[in-house]
């Protein structure tokens, strides 16, 4: 079956049918494949059946699998780890996990280029989608006043930072590997593919934009929010078993969304590939 690429959002997200990805794959599909997702942010494979080395070495298609932080969610594949609300938050009890924008990793020196999910168990009443923010068409049409503003700020980014009201109940209770260094990247990147710039940032993680406190800093991410949260930015995945959804951090942000019946399960398994340092 040749490959189709099918957009699905106006700036994010396409399904791609005809590739088996429990299968290897050929040097041409890998580049189709990895083309595909610079131009459309992130990628959908639906009918998936895979176990979690299939999983990671789909994911080595565009990057390095790097292993992951959380150290009670790792699975048996260091590189695979859970997503789901049967992890409990401080209290005992079922909560949402990242339902925020963010980019992930931007605590470390070096974070991921690509995140994956690979859906194991959904909530049978629905919700839970996740969505994926474009932040290279976000930035461009940024108001010239924001843009200017903003364009050779760098961020200050931490374990759980200050400069954000949104707290993980994850973050607070799992054990992790991360380092506490703090680490400084550019708020404006840009991509090494394409020379496009984006935003990005980790609204979670965010202790402050360098120059500023974090209480100033917290005004200007609301600012960014309040023009670059539009619907036509973001594509928003409704999960079916079985579906992948990679993502090219470099140029989005995403969120689970909380809209789902905590009392039923919402699990699935996390790839992060690619380490590089933005610029």
């Amino acid at each position: 079956m040749a490959i189709e690429v099918n957009r699905l959002g106006k700036h994010a997200g396409a399904e791609v049918i005809g590739v088996d990805l429990s299968k290897p794959l050929s040097d041409d599909v890998r580049e189709t494949l990895r083309a595909a997702l610079t131009e459309h942010v992130a990628l959908v494979f639906r009918d998936q059946t895979l176990s979690q080395d299939q999983f990671a070495d789909a994911v080595a298609c565009f990057g390095e699998p790097i292993p992951q932080n959380f150290v009670d969610d790792r699975l048996d594949n260091p590189c695979v780890s859970l997503v789901s609300n049967t992890i409990p938050g401080a209290n005992g009890e079922r909560v949402y996990h990242a339902s925020y924008w963010h980019t992930d990793h931007t605590n470390r020196e070096s974070p991921p280029s690509f995140t994956a999910l690979y859906a194991v168990e959904l909530p049978p009443s629905g919700g839970g989608d996740t969505g994926i923010l474009n932040t290279r068409v976000a930035y461009e049409q940024l108001s010239p006043r924001l843009r200017e503003r903003i364009e050779n700020l760098e961020t200050v980014n931490v374990y759980s930072g200050s400069a954000t009201p949104y707290k993980s109940h994850k973050a607070a209770t799992l054990k992790h590997s991360d380092p506490d260094t703090p680490w400084t990247h550019p708020l404006v990147r840009t991509h090494p593919d394409t020379g496009a710039k984006a935003l990005y940032l980790h609204m979670g993680k965010l202790e402050r934009f360098e120059g500023m406190t974090p209480e100033d800093s917290h005004v200007l991410v609301r600012e960014l929010l309040a023009e670059i949260e539009r619907p036509e930015f973001i594509y928003k995945h409704q999960w079916r078993r079985g579906d992948l959804l990679i993502w090219d951090d470099r140029t989005s942000m995403h969120q689970a969304y909380a809209d789902y019946d905590l009392n039923e399960t919402r699990t699935l398994y996390r790839v992060i590939a690619g380490p590089q340092r933005p610029a």
